[in-house]
């Protein structure tokens, strides 16, 4: 089908046109990873994990920086050589028509199905993270890269409204939807290490599953939620800290610097709020994780707002992206993939 968006105008195809047999690996984030879990859950007699019987072979890329881009293109590039069928980009790559595409590669529009439990969780590979080039699977929450990797995750919703200039998840992730948390109880007391999952939990969600990990008195953790949401959930979070009950809380204050956040579009005191919650929470035994963004340009300056010091003493786990503009450029890219990460592991 057509489709139009900020980016421009292309041929965007459905799961309809993926074949009977799909192999699917993604190389986002674990909100477009379940998404994609949703459909194959649902129909787990198409999904296939050998790429050599597939009839299709889904890449779920991410565009947050050019360095994400970079890799997952590589990514479909080798699963294209090594099995010598066209590839299907999902994720918020296939969004975003102004990053042209090899001509073996098809761009996927949003697949989920909304509200369906996620039986098998290896329906769809989950890349390990390009960015941790020693990266090795582990059952530590706090190893660099393994963040909620083995936590279920209770997908909530999709989509922001939020306007920060530096994203544009807005844009890409395809129809905003949230989930209703009373019809979802089942589904929570049904695995272990849940974690919410969502681009921007709403308050109204956050104080909802507050409540409900309270009345079933089970362990809850909570990703992405931003720093004005947090606060506004403040008596919730700290009165199920007391309990024992909240396990790992990660909100992306992405700068402490005021002066970038400013120029960021986000709420300088909110921020600074958060970060005091979640050192509230930290000293009840809560783990607290963030992200931050480094190297960020405006009006030709550089901010490199890189406080190591700071984040290893106030957080458990942190994360960083370096700045990207959103012009992709593939030449510049690879010489940002070497300067931040290394050789490229999909090369």
């Amino acid at each position: 089908m057509e489709r139009k968006n900020i980016f421009g105008e292309g041929v965007i195809y459905s799961s309809d046109d993926l074949g009977e047999k799909i192999y699917a690996t993604s190389g986002a984030c674990m909100s477009v990873w379940s998404d994609f879990l949703s459909f194959a859950n649902c129909y787990p007699e198409r999904m296939v994990m050998d790429p050599s019987i597939a009839d299709s072979i889904v890449v779920l890329g991410c565009q947050v920086t050019d360095l994400a881009i970079l890799n997952d293109l590589e990514l479909a590039k080798r699963l294209h050589e090594t099995y010598g069928k066209e590839i299907y980009m999902g994720g918020c790559i296939a969004q975003r028509f102004d990053i042209p595409l090899p001509d073996y590669i098809r761009r996927l529009d949003v697949v989920r199905v909304i509200g369906h439990e996620l039986e098998d969780l290896t329906l769809v590979n989950y890349e390990k993270p390009f960015w941790v080039p020693d990266f090795e699977d582990t059952k530590e929450d706090l190893k660099q890269g393994n963040l909620f990797r083995n936590y279920y995750p209770l997908k909530i919703g999709a989509g922001c409204h939020g306007k920060c200039k530096y994203c544009t998840i807005r844009h890409t992730r395809g129809e905003t939807y949230f989930t209703v948390p009373e019809e979802q109880i089942d589904e929570f007391l049904s695995h272990e290490n849940v974690v919410l999952i969502s681009d921007s939990p709403t308050v109204s969600q956050i104080k909802a599953w507050c409540q409900i990990a309270h009345t079933c008195g089970k362990e809850i953790s909570i990703r992405n939620v931003e720093p004005q949401n947090l606060n506004q959930c403040r008596e919730e979070l700290l009165s199920l800290s007391e309990e024992g009950l909240l396990k790992i809380v990660h909100s992306p204050v992405q700068s402490f610097d005021p002066e970038v956040l400013k120029i960021m579009n986000r709420n300088v005191e909110e921020t600074e709020k958060c970060v005091q919650l979640m050192q509230e929470l930290r000293k009840r035994g809560v783990l607290i994780a963030t992200n931050i963004i480094i190297d960020y340009e405006f009006d030709g300056k550089n901010y490199p707002n890189y406080e190591k010091d700071r984040l290893e003493k106030e957080f458990d786990y942190y994360s960083w992206n370096p700045y990207f503009d959103g012009n992709w450029d593939l030449d510049k890219a690879q010489v940002r993939f070497k300067k931040y990460i290394g050789e490229n592991p999909n090369r």
